[in-house]
C-alpha cells in the first residue's frame, strides 16, 4: 500500500490554455490579403435594382464614412438578388468592417463573398479560415467548426487549421464545468476534439517538422481532465515532447491516484522517477519519498533525498529533521555491512540476497555495483524479475547508460502498475533532456 495519501488531482483550469498556434502565414497577413483580394475580384454585372444602392455604398466607403456605409449596406441588402450583387456587397461590407474594426462585419462580409460562389478558388480556403476564427472568438463553435473544416478540406493552413478544429471543442467544453470538473458533456466535447489535435501533430511529424510543444501539453491535460481512453498515449507523447517538471508531476501523481494499492516498492520506484524528472517540487513529495526510503531500510537514500530538497530550496533547511538524524546515524553501520552482503549474495542459491544488496548500493548512488548485483540476481533467479529489471534500468539510467536502461525497462512484463512505471522510466530515458540525476549520499 502507499504510505501517504494524496490529494485529488485538480483540474487546474488556469493552467489549461485553450489558445493554439495558428498558421504563421495566416492572421499576420490578414488585412493585406483581404485588400489584395479586391484587386483580383471578378468582373461583375450588377442587377438594375441593386445598382443605385451599390453606387451610393461605394461612394460612402471611398469617403471613409464607414458608419454611413454600414447603414447603407443594411438598407440595400434585400436588393442583392444576383451572385454578383452578393459578392460586391460582401467586398464592401468587409471594407466597412475593417474601417470600423468590427469583426462581426468582417465576418459577415467574408460570408457574403463565400455565399456568392464567386470567390477566387485559391482564396476559398483562406476565407473559410478567417470566418472560422471570427466564429471561434464569438463563441459560435458550430460555425467555427463548419468553416475551419471547409478551410482544412481546401488545403489552407495545414496542421494549424486542424489544431484549431480541436480548439473549437476545447473552448466549448469550458462552458461545461461544475465543481471544478468538466461535466460529462464537457468531457465528450474534449474527446471529440482530441483526434483533431493528434491529426495535427501527425501531419507535422509526417513532414519532418517538430509539432509545437504546446500541442502535446494541451492534449495531455485535456485527455487527463476528460478521462479520455487515450490518456496513456497522450501522457507519453507529452512527456517525450514537452517533458516539463509539471507534466511529469501530473503524470506520476495521476498514476498514483489510479493505483491506490500500489506497494511500497512500486511507489519508491515511481518517486525515484519523480526525483530524476525534477518533479518532486514540494515538501509533501519529499516527505513521502524520505518516509518510503526509511521504511524500506535505505538510510542513505533518505539522507540524499532530504539533502537534495534542502539544497534546492524546495523544503526548509530544518525540514524532516528527526528523520534526517535517524537516517544519518544509521548510514555508517549500513555501509559497513555492504561487503558482507555482497559476498553472501555471490554464495547464495537464489538471487534474493543479490537483489537486496543491489538495492542498498543503488540507494548510495553506487550504480555500477548495483547493476552488477541486479544482473546476478536475475541470473540466479528466485526474484521478482519485473522489480529487479526496473531497478536495473534505474541504476543504468542514472549512470548514463540510456541504451542499457531502455533494454532493462523493456523486459518488464505485464500490464500492471509495475509495467506502467517502467514504461514511464523508458520515456524519461528516451527524452532529450534525460540525464543522470539523484546525487549519491
Amino acid at each position: 500500500m502507499r504510505l501517504l495519501s494524496n490529494t485529488a488531482l485538480s483540474i487546474a483550469l488556469a493552467a489549461v490554455s485553450v489558445g493554439l498556434v495558428v498558421p504563421s502565414s495566416a492572421m499576420a497577413q490578414k488585412k493585406k490579403d483581404e485588400k489584395a483580394e479586391q484587386n483580383a475580384a471578378p468582373k461583375l454585372s450588377l442587377s438594375k435594382g441593386f445598382m443605385p444602392g451599390a453606387q451610393a455604398l461605394q461612394k460612402l466607403t471611398a469617403a471613409s464614412d464607414f458608419a454611413g456605409a454600414k447603414a447603407k449596406a443594411e438598407e440595400i441588402a434585400q436588393t442583392a438578388t444576383k451572385p454578383d450583387d452578393t459578392y460586391f456587397l460582401g467586398q464592401l461590407t468587409l471594407n466597412i468592417g475593417l474601417g470600423l474594426k468590427d469583426e462581426a462585419l468582417q465576418r459577415k462580409g467574408l460570408e457574403q463573398i463565400l455565399a456568392s460562389g464567386m470567390a477566387p478558388a485559391a482564396d476559398v480556403g483562406k476565407f473559410h479560415y478567417y470566418v472560422g476564427q471570427f466564429a471561434l472568438k464569438s463563441n459560435d463553435y458550430a460555425g467555427a467548426r463548419t468553416h475551419l473544416d471547409a478551410a482544412a478540406k481546401a488545403g489552407f493552413g495545414g496542421s494549424g487549421t486542424t489544431a484549431q478544429l480541436a480548439n473549437t471543442y476545447f473552448a466549448e467544453a469550458r462552458a461545461h464545468i461544475a465543481n471544478n470538473q468538466y461535466t460529462p458533456a464537457g468531457k465528450q466535447l474534449i474527446q471529440q476534439g482530441l483526434p483533431y489535435l493528434k491529426q495535427a501533430i501527425d501531419t507535422e511529424q509526417a513532414t519532418g517538422k517538430a509539432a509545437d510543444p504546446s500541442w502535446y501539453n494541451l492534449g495531455f491535460r485535456m485527455a487527463m481532465n476528460s478521462s479520455d481512453p487515450g490518456a496513456g498515449t497522450w501522457t507519453k507523447l507529452a512527456l517525450a515532447h514537452a517533458g516539463t517538471a509539471e507534466n511529469w508531476r501530473l503524470a506520476l501523481r495521476m498514476l498514483q491516484d489510479s493505483n491506490s494499492t500500489m506497494t511500497r516498492d512500486e511507489n519508491i520506484d515511481l518517486l525515484r522517477l519523480m526525483q530524476s524528472s525534477k518533479s518532486l517540487q514540494n515538501a509533501y513529495s519529499y516527505n513521502e519519498y524520505a518516509e518510503a526510503a526509511w521504511r524500506l531500510g535505505l538510510p542513505g537514500e533518505v539522507k540524499s533525498v532530504i539533502d537534495t530538497g534542502r539544497a534546492s530550496g524546495e523544503i526548509d533547511k530544518a525540514a524532516l529533521g528527526d528523520l534526517y538524524q535517524l537516517a544519518n546515524g544509521s548510514i555508517a553501520k549500513d555501509k559497513a555491512s555492504l561487503p558482507a552482503s555482497e559476498k553472501a549474495a555471490a554464495a547464495a542459491a537464489t538471487g534474493k540476497p543479490a537483489a537486496s544488496a543491489a538495492n542498498a548500493f543503488l540507494s548510495y548512488g553506487e550504480y555500477a555495483k548495483a547493476a552488477e548485483l541486479y544482473r546476478l540476481a536475475l541470473t540466479k533467479g528466485g526474484v521478482d524479475a519485473n522489480e529487479v529489471n526496473t531497478r536495473l534500468g534505474i541504476a543504468l539510467a542514472r549512470s548514463g547508460d540510456k541504451a542499457g536502461a531502455a533494454e532493462a525497462f523493456g523486459k518488464v512484463q505485464g500490464t500492471g502498475v509495475r509495467k506502467q512505471i517502467a514504461d514511464l522510466w523508458s520515456v524519461w530515458v528516451s527524452a532529450p533532456a534525460a540525464a543522470p540525476a539523484a546525487p549519491a549520499a
